[in-house]
């Protein structure tokens, strides 16, 4: 038992070494491979991108490897809870803090402040009469139809 638990974490530890993760910026210019620790292996770049500037390719760059980092520690996240079990993976979290995608749908796009709601202009009401006839339903003609 304990011979297989020990080849289990091994063979966890080697993919988790292995594991990269690759994502694509929302605009589509950039693409980045990346480890969970954040090691770039690959950056591919739209040309269009680079006709922007060091600053926009740098903060596109940024939020893609982000965004592939992230992508990278949620699958090891995965990993781990199906190697040591649910209990030992909220565990982890408690520890590590929350997954990537559990703490975040979308970490690149802020979310948009909501807009301001208008609230209704008050209108006094008019004099109410009080209507005592029963047939007022039939003195409207567009009702006789």
């Amino acid at each position: 038992m304990n011979e297989e638990r020990m080849q289990a974490t091994e063979r966890l530890r080697r993919e988790l070494a292995a594991l990269t993760a690759t994502a694509e910026h929302p605009t589509g210019v950039c693409m980045a491979t990346v480890t969970p620790k954040g090691e770039i292996k690959a950056l591919h770049l739209h040309p269009a991108l680079l006709t922007q500037g060091a600053q926009a390719v740098g903060q596109v760059v940024t939020e893609t490897v982000r965004l592939a980092t992230g992508a990278a520690v949620q699958v090891s996240f995965n990993k781990m809870a199906l190697a040591l079990g649910d209990g030992m993976a909220i565990d982890v979290e408690s520890i590590a803090g929350d997954s990537p995608f559990r703490s975040t749908w979308n970490p690149v796009v802020p979310p948009k402040a909501p807009a301001e709601e208008a609230v209704p202009e008050r209108r006094p009401r008019g004099p109410q009469t009080e209507n005592l006839d029963d047939d007022a339903f039939f003195d409207n003609p567009s009702w006789l139809r």
